[in-house]
This record gives C-alpha cells, structure tokens and sequence, in this order.
C-alpha cells in the first residue's frame, strides 16, 4: 500500500513537471518571436497555454508581463485583474525597478478594462513616481496621459489637461517630440470639449508649428484636421476650408472623416452642391475600418432636412437611429462577453484552488484515499448534473430570445417592404417617370418629346432614393458601363419592356437586343441563365 502511494505521488509530479516545461517553452518561444517582430505569432502561442495559473509565481509573473506587453501592443484585452495582481506581488518582492514599473502600468490598465478607475488610478500614480524616481521620462510620459484619459472618462477636464501638460513634459525630457506634440494636441482637444474654441485653436497652432519640423504627413494630417474643426466651431469657415484642405493633401488616403467634416462645413453655409460632393467623396472612401456610417447617415439627414426633403431627412434619420442602436446592441454584447470570461476566469481559478487543496488532502490523508474518491466521483456527478441543467435552462432561454429576435426580424422586413412601396409610389408619382410611360406607348410623342439630360438625371437621382443602392451596385458589378448603357439599366428598372424601349429611344427591336446583350457581356453574363431583368431587378 505504501509503495502504491509513492508511486501514484510520483505520477502526480512527472506529469506536473512536464506540463510546466512545456509552457515555459511557450513563453521562450513567444520571447523569441518578440525579438524578431512576430508579435502576432507570440500573442498566439501565448493565447494557447490554457491554464497558466498551474505555475510558480516566477513563471506565471514573467508569463503575465509579457502577456500583457503583447496586449497593449495589439489592442487587445489585458489579462485578468487576479492575474496581474499575482505578477505585481511577485515583482513587488523580487522585481527589477523596470518590471515593477511595468506591472504595475498593466495592473492599472487591467483595472481600467473592468471600469474599476480608482484602483487604476492608484497603480498609475505609483508607477508614475518610481518613474520619475528612476528618470524614466518616456514612461512618465506614458502614466500621465493615463492619467488624464482617466480624468477625460469622468469629464474632469481641468485635471485631465493638467496631466497632459505633465505628459509633455516628460515625453520633451525623454526626447520624444511626437509624443510631446500629441500631448499638445490633446489638450486642444479637451479645450474643444469645454467649448473653448479659442484656446484649443491656440493649442493645436502650437502642435501644428512643430509638427511642421517632423515632416509626418500622418501628424500634419492630424493637426490640420482638429484645426479645421475647430475653426469650423468657432464660425471661421475660411480659415476652416484651408486646414481642412491641408488635412486631405497630407493624408489622401485617410481623409474620409475630412471630407465628412467639409461636408458639415457646407451644410452650415448652406451651400448644398457641395454638400452633396462632399457625401459622395466620403462614400467613395469610405472602408470596413473607416466607420463612418452613422456620421455619413446624420450628415444626410441634416442635408435633406435643410433642403426641405422631410420625407427623405426622416428616412435618413431612421436608418441612422439603426445604426446607432446596433453599435450599441454590439457594444453591449461585446461587454456581456467580457463579464462572462471574467466570470469564467474566476470558476476556473476557484477550481483550481479547490483542486489544490483537494490534492494536499489526499497527501495527508492517503489512508483513506478510496473513501475520498467515491465521494468526489459523487460530488463530480452531482455538479454535471447541475450545470447539464443549467446548460438546459440557457439553451432554453437562448432559444426563446432567438424566437423573439425572429419575430422582429419579421416585423422589420414587414416595414421595409412597406417603406419600399412607399418610395415606389414616388417613384411611379413623379413627372419623368410619367413622361418616360408616356413616350414609351407612343413614337410621336417619344419623336416630340425626347427626354431631356435633365431628365435622364433626374431618373437617376430619384432611382438612387428609391433604390438607394441600386446605381452603386450596378457600377461595382459591371465597372465599365457607358453613360448611354446606365440610362438603359434605369429604363429596365422602372419596368419598361423590348417594345416600350424600341419606342422610347427610337430604335430597332435588334438594337434593343444588342444593346442588351452587349451589357450582358460586360458583366460576364451571357452563358448563364439570368436574364438581364431579373440581374437588374436583384441589385
């Protein structure tokens, strides 16, 4: 029986020893790959330790700071608040002054992804002061912006800007002059956010004259771009046109939010046509990572709504509260996700407390280790069975919220169905589209009568109301379309057929065909069995 125990401890510790040389290899393989600039590829190999609370505190504390780093570096979530406590005490004891700086920056971040401010502040102003003690001027610099996004959070705007100002400095002392701009910069924001247009303006002109020297057109961009915004507050629009003009010419490629920003400009000078150019000129640039929708959909509603256009500005405006609400919908998922892991998390390191304790009960009492493991296995099964009916009672409640969110699915296709009706019947109400019927059932008239380019335009424009997308969609699909080309896809869409078009345009039926056929070609359509109908009708 001895000799059986001492074999089972021994079993207990190799597999012990091996898992935990196994996650140290981890960690130096993701130290390597820190140090040739993969750290995407640490990240991952990190994110594959499952459990690595099993460690020693030296390990776990190394495996914590490196972690974290790694987290910081590519915007995503911090390790746990209980596991970069544990790192701290560690490092408290037997860090270097670097690591515990360190750690206790992350322990403060860690803190502030939980919304637990006090306790971030704290961490951040012991940090900052062995900074300071130490003359590490670069991440001094660093807490103290910290710092002021904590008093900016809690609109404390006063002391966020005196923590700014304090980050400056001590990015200045470091040497790091971008930085030291962007403090600059920040702080004519948050006089932006007090309304103190003046001042931010003599903020960001400070921040612009030395980002002049640095030669970033990234920087130049940014500068340029608060400059024109503000001056735009303050009522100045010429001086508001130049920055932000200045803001597209150093940054092309980023300059979606500029144009957004030109168009609010022109919709206060009610100067509408540019309004509308300036809408198109975002559209255009507008990417998956740009995220302006909802700006681009409140920009529509204010137009129209200036024009007069109350049936199209409400459109607009609903289609902004849409999107307003989804963000939000997915900001709260994205929330209730966290507290799950976090939640998780704490069931996991409870377990593995219990398990802990649980293995130096069975040292202790080996005797009677047969009686411990049919109360366990018990116990086990016990727990199965409640979280089999916990799993029940969420599948149950997750099926009932899928019902209902079904169900107003349904309702929401109900509506848009009826606001498509809606925009058809302006459609069908308005004077070219009764012209266009009219000619298309008679040759003298369509001879008479010939549709306008103004006409032609006005069609489009009122397709791209009531079909909003359908222009897009068309010239993404077949980019190479002829303006002549276009205007026949807008005739198909309004419903005309062979002979009405023969007769609008004054053509052959052949031509018709041709015509038809030559845009089935250009968009790779003439060996399939979709007509050009039913392709126009689906955009």
């Amino acid at each position: 029986m001895k000799n059986a125990i001492l074999l089972f401890i021994l079993f207990c510790l190799f597999f012990s020893c091996k898992s935990n040389n196994e996650i140290n290899l981890k960690i130096k393989e993701a130290e390597e790959l820190i140090r040739t600039e993969q750290p995407d590829s640490a990240f991952a190999l990190l994110e594959s330790i499952t459990n690595p609370d099993v460690l020693n505190d030296k390990t776990f504390a190394r495996f914590c700071l490196i972690h974290a780093g790694l987290s910081e570096q590519l915007g995503e979530d911090m390790p746990f608040v209980p596991q970069m406590e544990r790192a701290n005490d560690y490092y408290e004891k037997h860090g270097s002054p670097e690591e515990k700086m360190n750690c206790l920056l992350y322990l403060g971040m860690s803190y502030e992804e939980e919304t637990d401010f006090d306790w971030a502040m704290k961490s951040y102003l012991k940090a900052v002061e062995m900074a300071k003690k130490a003359n590490n001027y670069l991440l001094a610099g660093k807490l103290y912006k910290k710092i002021a996004g904590l008093h900016d959070y809690e609109d404390n705007y006063d002391e966020a800007q005196r923590y700014q100002l304090l980050s400056g400095e001590y990015y200045l002392k470091g040497g790091d002059s971008l930085n030291y701009i962007y403090s600059i910069r920040d702080i004519g924001w948050i006089y932006t956010l007090k309304e103190e247009y003046g001042e931010a303006s003599e903020s960001y002109q400070k921040a612009y004259q030395l980002a002049l020297n640095m030669n970033d057109s990234l920087l130049l961009s940014s500068m340029t771009n608060r400059l024109g915004i503000n001056y735009k507050e303050l009522g100045d629009y010429s001086l508001a046109e130049k920055y932000l003009y200045q803001s597209i010419a150093y940054d092309e490629a980023g300059s979606a939010p500029t144009y957004l920003a030109l168009a609010d400009l022109y919709t206060r000078k009610k100067d509408y046509e540019k309004t509308r150019e300036y809408i198109e000129m975002v559209s255009m640039r507008c990417t998956p990572k740009c995220k302006l929708t909802g700006g681009l959909l409140y920009q529509l509603y204010l137009l129209e709504k200036e024009q007069g256009n109350y049936f199209l500005s409400l459109n607009y405006y609903e289609q902004y509260v849409n999107y307003a609400d989804s963000i939000a919908d997915l900001q709260a998922r994205a929330d209730v996700l966290k507290v799950e892991r976090r939640y998780e998390y704490a069931d996991l390191l409870n377990d593995n407390n219990e398990l802990e304790n649980r293995n130096q009960w069975i040292v202790i009492a080996c005797v009677s280790l047969l009686v411990v493991s049919l109360f366990l296995l018990v116990l086990y099964k016990y727990r199965i069975a409640l979280k089999n009916e916990y799993i029940l009672n969420q599948q149950k409640r997750i099926s009932e919220a899928n019902q209902a969110l079904q169900e107003k699915e349904f309702a929401v296709k109900g509506l848009n169905d009826d606001i498509l009706n809606i925009r058809e019947n302006i459609l069908r109400s308005s004077a070219v589209y009764k012209k266009i019927i009219k000619n298309s059932q008679s040759i003298e008239e369509a001879k008479k009568y010939p549709l306008t380019d103004q006409d032609w335009l006005t069609l489009k424009e009122i397709l791209k109301t009531t079909y909003f997308l359908f222009i897009d969609n068309l010239q993404n699909q077949i980019p190479n379309l002829t303006e002549d080309e276009i205007r026949f896809c807008c005739l198909l869409k309004i419903g005309l057929n062979s002979q009405q078009l023969s007769i609008l345009l004054n053509i052959q039926s052949a031509s018709v065909s041709h015509k038809r056929y030559r845009i089935m070609k250009k968009g790779q359509l003439e060996n399939t069995d979709i007509t050009l109908e039913k392709f126009i009708f689906g955009l």
